[in-house]
């Protein structure tokens, strides 16, 4: 079970958050599996603020996935929560998949000041396009779901499969005999 743990800092909530989902999500979309868990920390002071995401990730399937996060200012709890509310709902409303985890935290820096953090993860529904997946566990998920299709390799489409790896039928084609399959 992979973990992606990263911390940011700057003068504001808003900037170090920005930062750091979108290094995090670079990381995401190189790492196979889907996200299980997410743990999030928010702290500001007079001078700066910090937040860490640890995301914790099962399995190696190429799924989509990736952390959204919005900081919004208000002027008393209930508007600075509504607006960050609205912000991730219209977020939501692009994505097709579901959410692992998330973390929300409110806090006040002056009076008439309050900001609310949301950070959530998704799981998305189809393939991840951009995860690299090197030989050994390509031929691995080959070999699988051949077992699962009686290992007859004849009833699977090389094309398909080569695109669905980013790789040349060729390539499908070595991995088979590598496995000791033979297409005819």
């Amino acid at each position: 079970m992979p973990v992606i743990s990263k911390s940011k800092s700057d003068n504001e909530v808003g900037k170090a958050l920005s930062a750091l989902i979108h290094e995090i999500n670079e990381g995401l979309g190189q790492t196979g599996g889907l996200i299980s868990n997410i743990e999030c920390d928010v702290t500001a002071g007079p001078f700066d603020a910090t937040v860490s995401i640890s995301v914790f990730i099962d399995g190696d399937a190429p799924r989509e996935k990736h952390i959204i996060g919005v900081n919004e200012k208000g002027y008393s709890r209930e508007n600075s929560m509504a607006k960050a509310e609205k912000q991730v709902n219209s977020a939501l409303e692009a994505f097709d998949g579901t959410i692992a985890g998330s973390y929300v935290t409110t806090m006040s820096s002056l009076p008439g000041r309050v900001y609310t953090t949301i950070i959530v993860a998704l799981n998305g529904e189809g393939l991840n396009k951009n995860t690299v997946v090197d030989s050994e566990v390509r031929r691995k998920r080959i070999k699988k779901g051949l077992e699962l299709l009686g290992n007859d390799p004849t009833v699977i489409n090389v094309a398909r499969l080569a695109n669905t790896f980013g790789v040349s039928r060729t390539m499908i084609y070595k991995d088979l005999e590598y496995l000791g399959f033979k297409r005819s």
